[in-house]
């Protein structure tokens, strides 16, 4: 049984890396399609009877949302909230963005693919 050459062996490692580079980049944007939907805003924190409320403008109308648990401290009444809410359904909305680590993923899919697609270079 023969092993492979340094030169094949560099050949599938780089082939493997620029295929799982090239399926991370995929996957980043069928991630943010899918999220294409979601709009940032900002929202005003108000107090009603006791109980946190987060009021923003979407596309069409006003919208108020109840805030069950803001972070302690929470912030001041009439200051402004950065809000992540879906177009055709305001109810669903997060604080932070629902893509958040996406740039993590396409950062680490553009160098695996780069170095997939250098490796065989440097050895030329």
């Amino acid at each position: 049984m023969t092993g492979l050459s340094g030169a094949a062996l560099l050949e599938v490692l780089s082939a493997a890396a620029t295929n799982i580079g090239l399926a991370l980049l995929a996957a980043a944007l069928l991630i943010r399609c899918l999220y294409a939907r979601w709009h940032r805003t900002e929202a005003l924190h108000v107090l009603r009877d006791g109980t946190h409320y987060l009021r923003w403008h979407t596309r069409r109308d006003l919208h108020e949302e109840p805030w069950s648990r803001p972070p302690s401290p929470a912030p001041e009444i009439g200051s402004e909230v950065t809000v992540y809410y879906h177009a055709r359904h305001p109810h669903r909305w997060a604080l932070t963005a629902p893509y958040r680590y996406l740039r993590v993923l396409l950062g680490v899919g553009a160098v695996t693919t780069g170095l997939g697609l250098l490796g065989p270079l440097l050895l030329a």
